[in-house]
């Protein structure tokens, strides 16, 4: 839901979710876009002032968020050329102009065709999309080898722009991953989807649940530990 409120002066615009949560999350994202998730039974003019009276610190958080991912993006450029992770191993990007936007991945080589190649966010947006594709397949190949093995099906298996997680489980039984994980090498994204697939048998961080990891990949512990490490790598 979108809502809008004035601050000093100052229109914030804002997207609601009310979801079955007991407190209000706000969280500020690239090009000034203000997200806050609510308790569904929270009126929303109680909502608003939370937003009117937090206006000034959220835009100045969401500046923040356009400073980091500015210098993430020199970090890590797209330009033809530049190289990228892709299962873990490093492949050449190459820029070439065609009508129609498409990304091919072949041996060591990410080819993109864009109809203008420096329009730098089109560029992204077909190394995203081709790279999404790779990793839904590629996941939903070992959450097929692995849930046999953890002895639990899940629901559902989606792939999402995640910012902090690589992963997660719902109540439902419902996987969903960080399309950035085909970056990472095949042990990493294995280690993600036996993490998640061990939610269903126990939806916590306990003693229990790390045995059941560890049973399924003994070595888990170096490459969670990669994971952790490597995080600024797998970007776009």
């Amino acid at each position: 839901m979108k809502r809008a409120v004035d601050a000093g002066g100052r229109r914030v615009e804002y997207t609601l979710i009310q979801t079955v949560r007991s407190s209000v999350l706000f969280q500020a994202l690239p090009e000034g876009q203000i997200r806050v998730y609510a308790p569904k039974m929270m009126r929303l003019r109680d909502i608003d002032r939370m937003v009117r009276e937090r206006a000034g610190e959220l835009l100045e958080m969401g500046r923040a968020v356009d400073r980091r991912v500015e210098e993430d993006r020199r970090n890590h450029p797209v330009s033809d050329g530049s190289t990228i992770l892709i299962e873990g191993v490093p492949h050449v990007i190459r820029l070439r102009q065609g009508a129609h936007a498409a990304g091919h991945i072949e041996e060591g080589a990410l080819r993109v065709t864009v109809p203008d190649p420096s329009d730098d966010p089109a560029v992204r947006g077909v190394i995203r999309a081709t790279l999404s594709e790779r990793a839904l397949r590629r996941i939903r190949e070992r959450v097929e080898y692995f849930a046999p093995r953890v002895g639990r099906r899940p629901g559902r298996v989606t792939i999402r722009e995640q910012k902090t997680r690589w992963g997660s489980c719902s109540s439902k039984g419902n996987l969903n991953f960080n399309w950035k994980l085909i970056m990472a090498p095949p042990q990493v994204l294995d280690y993600v989807v036996v993490h998640e697939l061990c939610h269903l048998h126990e939806f916590n961080h306990s003693p229990r649940f790390w045995s059941l990891v560890e049973g399924q990949m003994p070595d888990y512990k170096a490459w969670k530990k990669w994971l952790e490490g490597h995080r600024d790598d797998l970007y776009l």
